[in-house]
């Protein structure tokens, strides 16, 4: 059963954990294409011949990636309003076609907003973690949320 979380609902230190999902070789070269045109991004063989020896996925794809498997755990899906910012953005080991990644992330600090009223302020720890629990990507993100009493006309 899906929670409906709201600023008001979360604490420092909850956790939460998405689906995995295989990065495969086509989504690699079809994020590429349009936003990282680099050999080893978009060509086998130059990427065998590369620092990284095979085909890897973009940092800012990756990055991406983050934030679509958070939304898969509907954590946010009445209480986003909008990103503020992203802070320490790591990419700690590359993301490769074939690698199941998952998203843990984890609430460091809130606070209320002090200039909108019935919104908060949350900031994140995200993490990319491999299907050997190898951290892929490390970021803090800060987002603008809805706060519980104030749902009413938004939802």
């Amino acid at each position: 059963m899906r929670q409906d979380y709201y600023w008001d609902d979360f604490e420092p230190g909850m956790s939460f954990t998405s689906p995995g999902r295989v990065l495969t070789e086509r989504d690699i070269i079809d994020f590429a294409m349009v936003y990282d045109p680099q050999p080893f991004h978009l060509d086998r063989r130059a990427a065998e011949a590369s620092h990284f020896g095979k085909l890897v996925a973009g940092g800012f794809q990756t990055a991406a990636l983050a934030w679509a498997l958070a939304q898969q755990t509907a954590v946010f899906a009445k209480c986003s309003i909008a990103g503020i910012g992203v802070d320490k953005l790591r990419w700690t080991r590359p993301a490769q076609a074939g690698d199941t990644l998952t998203c843990r992330f984890q609430l460091l600090n809130k606070r209320a907003s002090s200039s909108r009223p019935g919104q908060g302020v949350a900031e994140w720890r995200f993490d990319i973690l491999n299907q050997d629990g190898d951290v892929v990507l490390t970021m803090q993100m800060t987002q603008l949320l809805k706060c519980r009493l104030s749902r009413g006309a938004i939802d």
